[in-house]
């Protein structure tokens, strides 16, 4: 069981917020949301049970629709049937995979008012809204999204305390890294390789070796896919087109993701939902186009214009060589060496995505085209808030140093943008209004 920040809101909701709320953990598939609940019933309770709806039977389903009249049957029979004591007050009930039975997630608003114990219902949204349309959503509910293990999250798996306070103090004085910077670089590579699934830093944590991580990662797109073709929500030749795209999307120049690269004919009319189904299964990161910035990115987002990154990138560069064995994965390779391609920058840039919004940044962008020629005069990467100022963000692979867009985008939109920032592979240094950092800075944005 790895150290998890998430955790400590966990402990909030319950010394704060239950009974009065159920804990409502969303996130893809093997981000460790059972583990998470399981820990806190095992620490924090007398006893706890989990109901699992992915292979629990029709007559414990039963008891979350036809006892709830009777909670003394329902709580009795759970009792019986997981052999485990429920204490009053002291015992919580773990609700898992609950979009497979909704109507167990609309009963959490009676089972709070009888007070006896606490709820933790895990699950992703995906599939679940349809299902959901004749059932009462209960509005007691405290969500709280898990995630890929973050890069920090990363170093305490590997026993590694001391990179991240090191982080955090030189971004706060700007001073250079000096001989850690190569280490530190490392470290984060192989977190890149790795990525933030917890099955996939298990296996690296016991064995060091990426064959048996890469092993790992396609057992998880293969449950991805099957998710997929199971779900009856939308269209699954529609969302697996789609997520087979994403690797070669994001290995053009701009990586925004076009819908006729699918098929000639595919039209966002046909690929919103299944986009959406993604999304809501926390598998991608959708980034938005916005075009006129300002601290509400949110209200200027273009549609439908926009970029699609994986939610984790250690899955990404698994997905990119799905085909083949991982020797013969050139991104292993190339991240390894050090010798990142200008077409694989990608993966950099699906890394800052994801280290943005394990620290509570969406994924926003800016691009300006000139209507006449049709050609871009502006892309700015990433933009973030930072209290009431824009912050712009790039990311350079390769020998590419130009800020002409950075430059260019404080000119048009002068005092509503702070200090650009430039994620190299060098040191830290400030030209300007413009601070380079070494890629691992994402982390701590």
């Amino acid at each position: 069981m790895f150290e998890r920040k998430i955790y400590q809101k966990m402990l909030h909701w319950k010394n704060e917020l239950a009974p009065d709320y159920a804990l409502f953990l969303k996130g893809a598939r093997r981000t460790g949301k059972t583990t998470l609940a399981e820990k806190i019933g095992r620490e924090e309770y007398r006893s706890y049970i989990r109901v699992s709806f992915d292979n629990t039977s029709e007559d414990i389903e039963g008891l979350f629709v036809n006892s709830l009249r009777d909670l003394d049957t329902l709580f009795n029979t759970l009792q019986f049937a997981f052999q485990t004591r429920l204490y009053p007050r002291e015992s919580l009930i773990i609700l898992d995979e609950i979009q497979l039975f909704p109507k167990a997630r609309q009963a959490i608003k009676t089972l709070l008012e009888d007070g006896r114990f606490d709820y933790i219902e895990t699950g992703s949204l995906a599939s679940i809204t349809k299902k959901s349309k004749d059932i009462l959503i209960p509005s007691e509910e405290y969500t709280l999204e898990v995630l890929p293990m973050d890069f920090e999250e990363y170093l305490w798996a590997m026993q590694n305390d001391l990179i991240f306070p090191a982080l955090k103090e030189h971004i706060s004085t700007l001073k250079p890294m000096g001989k850690i910077h190569s280490y530190i670089m490392k470290t984060f590579r192989e977190y890149m390789l790795v990525g933030g699934m917890p099955q996939a830093v298990t296996a690296y944590v016991e064995s060091r070796d990426f064959g048996k991580v890469d092993f790992v990662k396609q057992q998880i797109l293969s449950l991805y896919r099957q998710d997929m073709t199971d779900q009856q929500e939308e269209n699954p030749e529609y969302v697996t087109n789609f997520f087979d795209r994403i690797p070669s999307e994001l290995s053009k120049h701009d990586k925004r993701y076009i819908l006729s690269h699918i098929e000639p004919n595919a039209r966002v009319r046909d690929y919103k939902e299944p986009i959406r189904w993604l999304s809501e299964a926390m598998i991608i990161n959708i980034a938005n186009n916005v075009d006129d910035p300002s601290v509400a990115l949110n209200l200027s987002v273009v549609d439908p214009s926009f970029k699609c990154y994986m939610m984790d990138t250690g899955l990404l560069i698994t997905l990119a060589y799905q085909d083949g064995s991982y020797l013969e994965n050139e991104l292993y390779k190339s991240i390894l060496l050090d010798k990142l391609h200008m077409n694989e920058g990608m993966i950099l840039e699906n890394m800052t995505a994801q280290c943005l919004k394990a620290n509570g940044h969406n994924a926003y962008y800016y691009k300006k085209t000139d209507k006449n020629t049709k050609k871009t005069e502006m892309e700015i990467d990433f933009l973030i808030r930072q209290k009431n100022k824009i912050i712009p963000i790039e990311v350079k692979s390769g020998t590419n140093r130009s800020t002409k867009s950075l430059d260019k985008f404080k000119e048009v939109f002068g005092k509503k943008v702070g200090m650009s920032i430039v994620l190299h592979h060098g040191e830290i240094k400030q030209e300007e209004n413009t601070l380079w950092l070494p890629y691992y800075m994402a982390a701590v944005l």
